[in-house]
């Protein structure tokens, strides 16, 4: 006698037949082509529930075994089966597009309070971004004091320029016959090997860097297209690695992003008073830090109200920035026409616990001791 098995996957329910030929396919109802549906599905399965589908292809049949134990709810005498006993050779026509288990996934990741799939690889590419901008200037620094040995400190301020790290890394061994054409800079031999292996360390470096940010670029004209308009894509990654994600970063409020990246000034100025930080990442932009210390501010408190909304914009899936770029121009040649405030005098601001009746050491008055009227003279 044939055994039916029952089987289950994100794309259908199978109703199968075990004969000496092997597995057959008898009965199959196909899951509904939407992300929504499978995810709720998915969701079902790992509850222990039963499907609608799983109740209406069993019918009157007499079925077995099952490959889930959840569903011997459903057939509590049938016999439990390994999920490997069904090849995927036999399933594989009728599988649906990967890219609905995908976006399937995305949802039930978010429901989950998990980090947005779609943000991992941002953050993946800002933090490496992070580590080669330190390893590439500890190498720089490293050449720079090397130099600094045999050669005047000016000849060391050119090594912000790739061109002459470049000459650095094909400088030749005095023993080589190109070391006269070669040479730019007068070294022994031995340190010449040196300072060409450090320089061509830091231009692969270099190299990789500019690939990571074409790289990071791609990734936010498809995650945050919104956020790359307003704030441009480079600024923007960092904004979301410095929030967390995309999700968290869209619930932020605007004050709280234009501080992103200034943690430690933000708890310093808690802790000590001062002043305190007017901007963090948003520093980076070059509206921000070609203006006056003065308006700057203005400057970072409107760009982080504009990537706030377009940040929940892409965290949407809808809308568009680019007249919210428009108003954010307006505002930028507003502030560029805005005349510089007066400087007013003063020390430091007290620190912020104590508040602003904290007394502030400058004034001579005593309680008490103020003059009502004028003097009679006698």
């Amino acid at each position: 006698m044939n055994r039916k098995i029952l089987h289950t996957t994100w794309y259908g329910t199978f109703l199968l037949e075990e004969g000496g030929s092997g597995l057959r396919v008898i009965r199959f109802i196909e899951a509904e082509r939407d992300p929504s549906s499978i995810a709720a599905d998915i969701r079902r399965t790992r509850a222990g529930e039963l499907l609608d589908r799983e109740r209406s292809i069993v019918g009157n049949d007499r079925v077995e075994a099952v490959t889930d134990g959840r569903l011997r709810s459903l057939l509590p005498d049938a016999e439990l089966l390994e999920p490997g006993v069904v090849g995927g050779d036999l399933l594989k026509d009728r599988i649906l597009p990967l890219e609905l288990l995908r976006e399937a996934s995305e949802l039930l990741f978010r429901e989950s309070g998990g980090e947005d799939v779609r943000d991992a690889n941002i953050l993946s590419a800002v933090g490496a971004l992070k580590d080669i901008d330190s390893s590439l200037n500890l190498l720089i620094e490293r050449i720079r004091e090397w130099l600094s040995r045999y050669n005047d400190e000016n000849v060391t301020e050119l090594l912000d320029d790739r061109e002459f790290l470049g000459k650095l890394s094909e400088t030749a061994p005095e023993d080589d016959d190109t070391a006269a054409e070669g040479r730019i800079l007068e070294l022994p031999g031995d340190d010449v090997s040196g300072i060409s292996a450090l320089s061509r360390s830091a231009l692969s470096l270099w190299e990789s860097r500019d690939l990571l940010e074409g790289y990071l670029e791609r990734e936010m004209e498809s995650v945050a297209p919104n956020l790359s308009l307003v704030v441009g894509p480079l600024i923007g990654a960092r904004l979301i690695h410095s929030a967390g994600g995309l999700t968290r970063l869209s619930r932020l409020p605007s004050s709280t992003v234009q501080v992103l990246g200034a943690e430690k000034m933000f708890f310093k100025f808690l802790k000590e008073g001062g002043k305190p930080p007017k901007h963090g990442v948003l520093f980076q932009h070059p509206w921000v830090h070609s203006l006056p210390s003065a308006k700057r501010g203005k400057m970072a408190r409107s760009l982080a109200g504009a990537a706030s909304i377009a940040s929940r914009m892409d965290e949407g899936g809808g809308g568009d920035a680019a007249p919210l770029k428009i108003k954010l121009e307006r505002r930028r040649d507003a502030i560029l026409k805005m005349e510089l405030p007066r400087k007013r005098p003063g020390g430091r601001q007290p620190p912020f616990r104590e508040g602003w009746w904290a007394d502030k050491g400058g004034g001579n008055r005593k309680r008490g001791k103020r003059r009502k009227g004028r003097s009679k003279r006698i």
